[in-house]
């Protein structure tokens, strides 16, 4: 058989063993990471539309992250609120242009044990879905 044919065989059966070790760590590590976070979401949200995340909060005093990551073209909006009882106060809002590589943290302390979270997410663009992942950290007691 011609040289040149076995090289590329042998390269290509490499890269796909290559990327399957790649695919066994990423889940590996992703398995690790499941276990370091309060919340996790995927959320999808259709051009020109808004998606509100409700976290119910552990009942105890603690101090949050919130993350949100998008590879999505923009612009999106991030909206982070406040929920006491039946009334709403907006935290924080920031809104990312970016095309691709969305990504806003902020932190969410919850001293009276009593707060719950709303993430809102708002999609400007109007040819497409934007994908959202959204992480709650619990960090540790300062």
């Amino acid at each position: 058989m011609n040289p040149i044919v076995n090289s590329v065989k042998y390269s290509f059966a490499a890269l796909m063993l290559a990327l399957l070790l790649m695919a066994n760590t990423a889940s590996a590590q992703r398995l690790d990471f499941d276990k370091e976070y309060l919340y996790f979401r995927d959320a999808n949200v259709p051009p020109f539309q808004k998606s509100r995340e409700f976290f119910d909060m552990p009942n105890r005093k603690g101090f949050f992250e919130v993350t949100l990551v998008s590879d999505s073209v923009g612009p999106l909006t991030f909206r982070i609120v406040r929920v006491k009882g039946d009334v709403e106060t907006t935290e924080v809002q920031r809104r990312s242009y970016s095309i691709g590589n969305h990504e806003f943290q902020t932190r969410f302390d919850n001293v009276t044990g009593q707060d719950d979270l709303i993430v809102e997410i708002a999609n400007s663009n109007p040819a497409s879905v934007a994908k959202v992942s959204v992480f709650v950290v619990e960090l540790p007691a300062r």
